[in-house]
């Protein structure tokens, strides 16, 4: 079990929303492993053979390929093709994370936050340090938990630097999360327009959110003026969200393993 997360700003708790971490929103990553199967039955195909991927990628593994180490630790993360087995899910990240893959690194971090319990010591220091790798390297989630640790050691531009970079490639999460610096972060001068804005798009991203959001949202903007109300819906009209190609991959989840051993099988 992850430890809980103190609120870092204030409307978070007033707008109905959590905070993600390993233990939340890290599950929108661990889930996109979930659906290969499904999606092949639906379009007809053969589903992939899970126990067929996690033997070529332990052999790429084996040969020192940092991204087949990073599959291969979700395999055993998730129970995909093998026995669930946090310990060598330990393992094998941690071999990833050496060789320089920012997605094992990610998740070595995650286990340094949390998800290790029984494994390793919970170590904010070494969980912030290898998800900046992550975050570095473009991807949102861990651009997302770093803008968190550092809001949780009260460095809220640092936070906001890290959280807008992640709203920039859409990250639900993310959004409201900015959408909430902005609405009362410790430093961060108030932006009506640009908490509507935010709040907006993420509730957009989430299929409109739940009741509880939704009335936040609109007693929020009952009490806007005219100028920032024209200003946020400007703000709405022109976002356009640009997931890197590392965001990408770790959304495939075992799409990507399944295309990085397919790269490597010779015709």
């Amino acid at each position: 079990m992850t430890r809980a997360r103190v609120p870092l700003f204030a409307a978070l708790a007033a707008a109905g929303l959590l905070l993600a971490d390993c233990g939340g929103a890290n599950a929108a990553q661990d889930n996109q492993d979930k659906p290969a199967a499904q999606a092949a039955a639906q379009n007809g195909a053969a589903a992939p053979d899970p126990a067929a991927l996690v033997a070529a990628l332990e052999k790429m593994a084996a040969a020192g390929n940092g991204e087949a180490s990073y599959h291969l630790g979700m395999a055993y993360h998730l129970g995909n093709g093998v026995p669930q087995d946090k310990a060598k899910a330990l393992d094998a990240f941690r071999k990833s994370a050496e060789l320089g893959d920012p997605l094992g690194a990610y998740k070595l971090g995650c286990y340094y936050d949390g998800q290790g319990e029984g494994l390793v010591k919970e170590d904010d220091a070494l969980a912030l340090k290898y998800k900046l790798v992550a975050a570095e390297a473009g991807y949102a989630l861990a651009q997302q938990d770093v803008g968190i640790l550092y809001g949780e050691k009260s460095d809220f531009n640092t936070a906001l630097g890290w959280i807008a970079q992640a709203a920039a490639q859409g990250w639900p999460d993310a959004l409201r999360i900015y959408a909430s610096i902005h609405n009362g972060a410790a430093g961060i001068p108030k932006d009506a327009a640009t908490t509507d804005a935010y709040f907006t798009l993420a509730l957009r991203m989430t299929d409109g959110g739940d009741a509880k959001q939704r009335a936040w949202l609109t007693a929020f903007e009952a009490k806007m003026s005219a100028q920032d109300k024209a200003r946020a819906d400007q703000l709405v009209a022109g976002y356009r969200p640009a997931p890197t190609a590392l965001t990408r991959k770790a959304l495939a989840g075992q799409r990507a393993a399944e295309e990085l051993v397919a790269a490597a099988t010779p015709d």
